[in-house]
């Protein structure tokens, strides 16, 4: 059985904040967004929706969020699996900043799950997860109590539920900018990728494959090969083998996602000098056997696992 992908995409070459505007709204209904201040004062827009760009050493790479890919999930019909979740419960257990940044990735990749499914008894659970992660790692310094006691009395307010989801990566791509802790940020980046990448891969009909989910997995192989490249300048540099293996591991993954065939077809580049930007526009044709698709849940599902425990 062969899936076959085909895409156009758009890169835009210009620096962004971390949800700068990359791709649309994963889950084709209304785009919730707010404003927030950063620590320097500059006001940025909070999309959860919108893939993720990071600029480090004036290199740009973009990841999907969670609740872009999550909004995927819906979108082509696929049922709500609570069973997929890390355990909220299981947050004390991530004692060293390598796991707590991970799981906050995890984390926020479910509290994305369960708000684009509309599961919110489910939210407080994994809201608290993540409140308890970042005040270890030192990330939500911003919210004052009375902000945080807030959300958690709405924790059935999706508004607020994205809100958080919003500014827990919005923090990370603080701190890949503005901090000697630049790996905490990847981390917690890559955490929410394995997350939303495990939740794909185990969310396969039992009767078959699904085409527009074998195509959506096939796409992830860009956003594995960017998040390789953000981890790879700390590698052998922390003195921290369990960073390393995971880099490891990431690129193991990357070596079942070259066999997958893509074919590029380049469209004419458009050049705005106004706003200084060039946009690349590509046609791409994947094709990904469904035998493919079971070695790559073994893989992320061993991972995920690794990071949770």
């Amino acid at each position: 059985m062969i899936l076959s992908a085909k895409k156009y995409c758009g890169y835009l070459l210009a620096t962004g904040i971390f949800f700068s505007s990359c791709a649309g709204n994963a889950g084709g209904g209304k785009t919730n967004t707010e404003t927030d201040t950063n620590k320097n004062n500059q006001t940025v827009q909070l999309d959860p929706n919108k893939s993720a760009i990071v600029k480090i050493n004036n290199r740009l790479f973009s990841v999907p969020s969670p609740l872009q890919l999550a909004g995927f999930l819906k979108e082509i019909n696929l049922p709500f699996k609570k069973e997929l979740l890390s355990d909220a419960s299981a947050r004390q257990n991530y004692t060293t900043s390598f796991k707590q940044a991970l799981n906050t990735g995890v984390y926020g990749a479910d509290l994305g799950y369960i708000n684009v499914y509309d599961q919110l008894p489910e939210a407080a659970a994994y809201f608290s997860a993540v409140r308890f992660l970042t005040s270890e790692l030192g990330i939500l310094n911003s919210f004052n109590q009375e902000t945080i006691s807030r959300i958690e009395k709405n924790s059935g307010d999706k508004d607020s539920l994205l809100y958080i989801a919003s500014l827990i990566y919005r923090e990370s791509d603080y701190y890949l900018t503005n901090s000697d802790r630049n790996e905490i940020g990847a981390l917690i980046i890559a955490g929410g990728w394995v997350e939303s990448l495990y939740l794909m891969t185990n969310s396969c009909p039992s009767n078959g494959y699904n085409k527009k989910l074998g195509e959506l997995i096939c796409e992830q192989k860009h956003p594995l090969n960017n998040l390789i490249e953000l981890l790879r300048p700390y590698y052998g540099k922390l003195n921290n083998v369990s960073y390393d293996t995971f880099l490891e591991n990431l690129s193991d993954l990357a070596g079942i996602f070259d066999e997958i065939n893509v074919k590029y077809t380049f469209k004419d580049t458009k050049t705005d000098e106004n706003k200084k930007l060039t946009v690349i526009n590509s046609e791409s044709i994947a094709t990904l056997e469904a035998a493919q698709i079971e070695v790559i849940k073994t893989k992320i599902t061993k991972l995920r696992n690794e990071i949770i425990q």
